[in-house]
């Protein structure tokens, strides 16, 4: 860890490494809103904001104390691999497996049992997205948050939603732990 507990600095009676840790968490959570509302709007996920959300990884690491990566970047590289034949396949967009492939890195810190909670919450958000999207009530939603092309006759669904719901729990878990 960067900030030892014993020798941190103090600002207003916070310990600057705390300070620090959640400041990253903050702006990791506003890059992933960022990424749903995006995603909802106009159907695609900046490249930036998945950038952004893998410049911060080595930042939490180094703030972390630099646990061990190495199955996290396993971790990642399994969902990349599995997200590029969903890809290939017609089933999942590129930003998509972009954006899961950098949140698999971040929940796969804690070992695989943070991706498998990343995937299930994912999952489960999907699945509510999936139900709203084939609803009567997808145009009279849409109009109320901007959802442009959510009113056409679309086939495709704002996945990237669902993930960064996913993410946020990642958030969480960063939070408190």
């Amino acid at each position: 860890m960067i900030f030892d507990s014993q020798t941190e600095t103090l600002v207003f009676g916070f310990a600057l490494g705390d300070i620090l840790r959640h400041a990253v968490v903050l702006g990791f959570s506003g890059l992933l809103i960022a990424a749903a509302v995006t995603d909802l709007r106009r159907f695609i996920i900046p490249n930036f904001l998945v950038v952004a959300l893998l410049a911060l990884w080595p930042v939490w690491v180094a703030l972390s104390g630099f646990p061990p990566v190495g199955s996290a970047v396993l971790c990642a590289l399994a969902v990349f691999i599995l997200g590029a034949v969903f890809f290939m396949l017609g089933t999942m967009g590129g930003g998509d497996v972009k954006l899961l492939t950098v949140l698999a890195l971040w929940a796969s810190m804690d070992g695989v049992e943070g991706l498998i909670v990343l995937l299930l919450l994912t999952s489960v958000a999907g699945g509510a997205l999936s139900i709203l999207w084939v609803s009567r009530w997808r145009p009279r939603i849409a109009p109320l948050i901007g959802w442009a092309e959510g009113l056409r006759d679309n086939k495709h669904i704002p996945y990237g939603v669902a993930i960064a719901a996913g993410g946020l729990t990642v958030a969480k878990r960063l939070w408190i732990g």
